[in-house]
């Protein structure tokens, strides 16, 4: 739960504190070097347990400081929920990530930084968590999310493989947390407890834009790379190479090609760049560093004609424009001292008596030019009352280089505008470019980089993972890896993870074969009655050595056995897909079933555009249509 505290709060008894900015950093609390189930139950070690199971959820709290001064405290919460207790066994994110082979784990890990404006208490969130479990994703700030109701949550199964559902930064309705701090938090917690893959489904947003279109268009990828995901695959049979293709194409596109239907825009950032703009790349990337060029908060020129044509308005221009000359008045008599906005409306109420008018020019003062001076206002962070100050405008826009002859030109706002405008008009539903030839091209590219969401980071690549790299035997023990083949049915299924065993120098096969059975039963929940037969590609006894087994296998080998109890869930699962845009698997979207066959394919791609209504109560795919037309009519 994100707050702010005094220092005078008490924290729980014993309860630990942590830097935010280096908590999961190496050595902070601990250097973590084990398999990803021991380094959580290390990490636990350190944690608050909270009383009780609620919802087959065991909780720990995490209390993380963003700040010593004002004393801020964010407090994170690790989940352990047991699996075999849920009604949602299956997890549809893994589906989703194309993981849908892999085996059900027996325990999931949720880690969950709540919203300030949310309950905090376990039990609310092990009633939201079980709600949402395994949940269909949706977005905040810069992720999808648990109904937006988080600041983070993650996902972590007990085999190492993971999802991050939720990001909600600044935009998202965070008070002192920013999407990149979060994401930050996320990446260190994954290396420090060594997970094997992460999973992310992007659909970030930039105020109503998407955010890895303007992303792709300015920087070539999408926001999540900075921490390393890349594409693994797209919704709608999206590849990465129909991805890379688009996004080059749209970098590329002329600006020539756009000039008659945006040529004020684009005139004007042509003037304002010095350069010459050339592609809708160049444009994108000089408004957005334009933009990070500006100062945080860029006053505009108060403009009462804006002022009265709000709706909640109800003053003549003349009277907006007094009162806000009397407003600037009883601020420079403080002379540029902060004042609070009490004593400046009491200070105008002398020459006007209506406290509606005061109240309405007040809010709209803010960060404005009114003369020579700009009107600040903030929340003290002290007393969290609201204060006004007069700044001299020449303080404000120091020439200090090449964007500072700009800044009386364009404020924050404008670029903000004009960004929304080139994107509703080119990308957007109700687009005002013709939809044929090179600009029909340029809707459908733009639709692949919006498909292509599915990113996915492989910690074992960047070194993340520990147990896959850490082989090498000594004179003491020997380390294999290993990993189980069912052999209930003649259905090829993809092997799961190698885990790593250690054992004694004289240790057996009959060893090895039962170390394999103890650990993926603890791993897996489909697992607890699988029993150990024999090793693939090895005619050996239970009493041969392993080493042996070594010097004609390697270091990986394959512990092949059966599944006693069929009637155990085992793997995550999936739909039956098979569409013509060429998808195979579930990808999140929303999806039609034959009612014949049995097999699904996407809404969007059997012409069905709004779910909720224009699904028939017959659905037929194109297939079974076709047969059923073929068929000899009936004769009476």
């Amino acid at each position: 739960m994100e707050k702010v505290q005094s220092c005078s709060r008490k924290r729980k008894r014993g309860e630990k504190v942590f830097r935010f900015e280096s908590f999961c950093a190496p050595r902070q609390p601990i250097l973590f070097s084990g398999s990803f189930r021991d380094n959580v139950k290390a990490l636990l070690d350190f944690g608050h347990q909270e009383d009780g199971v609620h919802e087959g959820m065991q909780f720990w709290s995490f209390r993380l400081e963003l700040h010593q001064y004002p004393s801020t405290f964010v407090r994170m919460f690790i989940a352990e929920e047991a699996v075999g207790l849920s009604q949602n066994r299956q997890c549809l994110f893994c589906r989703f990530a194309g993981w849908g082979h892999h085996m059900i784990s027996n325990k999931r890990f949720h880690f969950v930084l709540p919203f300030k404006k949310t309950k905090s208490d376990v039990e609310s969130l092990s009633i939201e968590l079980g709600r949402n479990r395994p949940g269909i994703s949706s977005m905040g700030s810069k992720l999808m999310g648990s109904q937006g109701k988080h600041l983070m949550h993650g996902i972590m199964h007990s085999n190492g493989y993971g999802h991050l559902i939720t990001v909600n930064g600044i935009e998202g309705g965070s008070d002192f947390i920013s999407g990149h701090q979060i994401m930050d938090l996320w990446d260190r917690i994954c290396t420090a407890l060594h997970v094997r893959k992460v999973s992310i489904t992007d659909s970030a947003k930039k105020g109503s834009m998407e955010l890895r279109l303007i992303h792709g268009l300015v920087y070539g990828q999408p926001w999540f790379s900075r921490w390393d995901y890349k594409l693994s695959h797209g919704s709608y049979g999206v590849t990465p190479q129909m991805y890379q293709t688009s996004l080059e194409a749209l970098r590329t596109l002329p600006l020539s090609i756009l000039l008659p239907n945006f040529a004020s825009i684009i005139a004007k950032y042509q003037t304002l760049s010095g350069l010459k703009l050339q592609t809708i790349a160049d444009l994108t990337c000089f408004i957005t560093e334009l933009n990070r060029r500006l100062p945080p908060n860029t006053p505009s020129t108060f403009d009462c004609r804006e002022i009265i044509s709000e709706p909640t308005c109800r003053w003549s221009m003349k009277r907006v424009e007094m009162a806000a000359q009397v407003i600037v008045g009883a601020l420079k008599k403080s002379k540029c001292r902060w004042v609070t906005r009490q004593e400046v409306r009491d200070a105008a109420r002398a020459y006007i008596g209506d406290t509606g008018l005061l109240d309405y020019v007040l809010k709209s003062l803010g960060n404005h030019i009114v003369g020579n001076y700009v009107v600040r206002r903030m929340v003290n962070p002290i007393t969290k009352i609201l204060e006004y100050c007069l700044q001299d405008v020449s303080t404000v826009f120091p020439s200090l280089d090449h964007f500072g002859s700009l800044r009386f030109h364009v404020t924050r706002s404008q670029l903000k505008k004009d960004m929304m405008y080139l994107y509703n008009n080119i990308f957007g539903a109700h687009s005002t470019l013709a939809a044929d030839g090179v600009f029909r091209a340029i809707l459908i590219a733009a639709r692949v980089i919006l498909d292509a969401k599915h990113l996915v980071k492989d910690y074992k690549v960047t070194g993340g993972s520990l147990q896959d790299t850490q082989m090498k035997n000594n004179d003491q023990c020997l380390k294999v890896m290993c990993t189980i083949r069912i052999m209930n049915n003649q259905e090829k299924k993809e092997l799961p993870p190698y885990e790593m065993f250690t054992f004694q120098l004289n240790a057996t096969i009959g060893d090895l074969k039962r170390e394999t059975e103890k650990k993926f039963r603890v791993i897996y929940l489909g697992l607890k009655s699988f029993t150990a037969e024999s090793v693939a590609g090895l005619n050996a006894e239970d009493t041969d050595f392993i080493v042996g087994v070594l010097v004609e296998l390697g270091n990986k080998v394959i512990v092949e056995g059966r599944v006693v109890n069929n009637a155990d869930e085992i793997y995550e699962g999936g739909k039956d897909v098979d569409c013509h845009c060429g998808g195979k698997e579930e990808d999140g979207e929303v999806m039609v079933c034959c009612d014949i066959c049995g097999i699904w394919q996407h809404a969007r791609c059997a012409g069905i555009e709004d779910e909720e209504e224009d699904v028939p109560r017959v659905f037929l795919c194109n297939l079974c249509e076709n047969n059923i037309s073929a068929l000899p009519p009936i004769q009476y």
